[in-house]
């Protein structure tokens, strides 16, 4: 149906209309996005005839309107539908995505059902703005509690039981990344003898805190100015591997949002708002950040985002260079003394 829009587990239920001829699906969850994929081709494509009318391009920067519209128009081969998926449409040109919004309609051809996955934010993309006043929108974005309906919906498939506090830990330690949370439950489950049910204990004892949660708690820490807990995070990831680069991002990536929806808020009256701003933020992720920038003064920004480059700067050689755990250390140890917010 033209300019209409469904929520994500919707479509993995029930699918969509077989007369559905475009289908657009938000965010940036390539594996959200792959289990929608399979659904609409399971549905829609005669597997003994798929090698003639499935069809994926990947868009980059190179792609032309010209290519894309070229694989569009190709007819159906021995059965009455073909699925045509464009991934990642957000990656092309601004003259590309304009042009092939403009020949849209005479590209597509008969009893082809095109699907656009964005890759993330669309929000200045000409072809995805004039496309889904025309199409489904498919709402890509899992809040928590649907998240949990999934893994209960997994478990019941693999016939196995988790316990709620099992469930709970599990979030706690990989993320709400579906991919993560799904693969790490298997390994879980595959644990199990028969009749047994998941434990948060045996959770905790097969699941690693993934370096995405390690980077949350370690900003929560900085924003509580906990120097021991946040030094200690550091302490158990730089063991555990992990670069100091990506530390240094993470840090760098956690001001920034502090400092964009601290602007958004003069802008916008709720974090509901701010979060339909933001396509990568939940409000509960939005009014978290809200509570860590009441700890923060305006100078202390200054300061951290001064303390960051230089020490970024001397982790790659600059200055002489020196040692990036203790540049890591001595930033956290900057990061944790700033005064208390009045």
């Amino acid at each position: 149906m033209a300019g209409s829009k469904q929520k994500v587990l919707e479509v993995l239920k029930s699918g969509l209309p077989t007369s559905e001829q475009l289908v657009l699906l938000s965010g940036d969850d390539e594996y959200l996005h792959d289990l929608l994929l399979r659904k609409l081709e399971q549905d829609l494509i005669d597997p003994d005839f798929r090698d003639f009318n499935f069809r994926r391009v990947d868009c980059n920067r190179t792609t032309t309107a010209g290519a894309l519209a070229g694989v569009l128009s190709e007819l159906p081969t021995l059965v009455d539908n073909r699925m045509v998926v464009l991934n990642r449409v957000k990656e092309l040109t601004k003259p590309v995505s304009s042009r092939l919004a403009e020949v849209w309609n005479e590209s597509v051809a008969p009893g082809t059902v095109a699907v656009l996955t964005a890759g993330g934010a669309v929000g200045d993309s000409p072809l995805w703005a004039a496309l889904q006043k025309r199409g489904t929108v498919v709402d890509c974005k899992l809040e928590e509690k649907e998240i949990d309906l999934l893994l209960g919906s997994f478990c019941r498939r693999k016939k196995r039981k988790a316990d709620a506090r099992a469930v709970a830990v599990l979030k706690e330690r990989v993320g709400l990344s579906l991919r993560g949370l799904l693969s790490n439950l298997e390994r879980c489950l595959l644990s199990l003898k028969e009749g047994e049910s998941l434990t948060a204990a045996r959770v905790e004892e097969l699941v690693p805190f993934s370096a995405e949660v390690a980077m949350w708690k370690l900003t929560r820490a900085i924003s509580q100015r906990n120097h021991k807990e946040a030094l200690a995070i550091l302490d158990n990831q730089l063991r555990r591997g992990e670069p100091a680069g990506p530390i240094f991002g993470y840090i760098n990536s956690y001001l920034l949002s502090l400092v964009e929806i601290g602007g958004l808020m003069k802008k916008h009256r709720s974090a509901a708002e701010v979060a339909k701003v933001l396509p990568r933020k939940t409000e509960f992720q939005v009014k978290k950040t809200l509570e860590d920038l009441r700890t923060w003064h305006s100078r202390d920004f200054i300061d951290a985002f001064d303390a960051l480059a230089r020490a970024d700067f001397k982790s790659k050689g600059g200055d002489g260079g020196s040692d990036p755990k203790l540049l890591l250390q001595m930033l956290i140890l900057k990061l944790c003394s700033r005064k208390q917010a009045r």
